[in-house]
């Protein structure tokens, strides 16, 4: 016989936090305690941000559905305001862009607590890897004395002069090879040179 997993305690004082987190551990309770603690204030930045009652209804319940979906990658890394808002932000710019309202690469300017929204959004992570991934790839085919140069530049942030007397290398020809790397990374990354 399978064993059922122990009822997590809550009372109305519980943080929001960890209530997701009981709701994670499949506490339905606790997502009925979430959802009544933030239906009103995201319907209303809903109806603020989209200006008609029946569209910000629609990107309601997908908020809720994203919340479903991603609740097993929760971790507390801000507060759950912040991050049932970031929900509630991409899909306001989901819906913008399904519309034809907002380009792919748009973004919306809010003063909601937003800023750490890309932390959470899977979407986001994917795509931050993947241009990780893809710049090391870009990186390892410049020229050895190139690459030195660019890595530096890149992970100490120190001056092009600074960087041509640390390597003992002409300040002019340093710069050169800075040039030469930073448009084949660009090249490389989609960009233009």
């Amino acid at each position: 016989m399978a064993k059922l997993p122990m009822p997590i305690q809550m009372d109305d004082n519980d943080s929001d936090e960890n209530l997701m987190l009981a709701y994670q551990a499949g506490n339905q309770q606790a997502f009925a305690r979430l959802y009544q603690r933030y239906r009103q204030p995201l319907f209303a930045y809903l109806v603020k941000t989209l200006g008609q009652k029946s569209q910000a209804e629609e990107v309601y319940q997908d908020i809720w559905l994203s919340l479903i979906r991603q609740r097993q990658r929760y971790t507390v890394t801000a507060s759950f305001r912040t991050y049932i808002f970031c929900i509630a932000h991409s899909r306001v710019l989901d819906f913008y862009r399904q519309q034809g309202k907002l380009a792919s690469n748009d973004s919306l300017e809010d003063d909601l607590e937003v800023a750490a929204c890309a932390s959470y959004e899977p979407q986001s992570q994917l795509e931050e890897q993947r241009l990780l991934e893809r710049l090391q790839f870009c990186l390892k085919q410049l020229p050895d004395e190139q690459r030195a140069v660019m890595v530096l530049k890149l992970e100490s942030e120190l001056t092009l002069q600074t960087i041509a007397e640390q390597l003992n290398v002409a300040f002019e020809a340093l710069k050169s090879r800075f040039r030469y790397a930073q448009a084949k990374l660009q090249r490389c990354l989609g960009g233009e040179s």
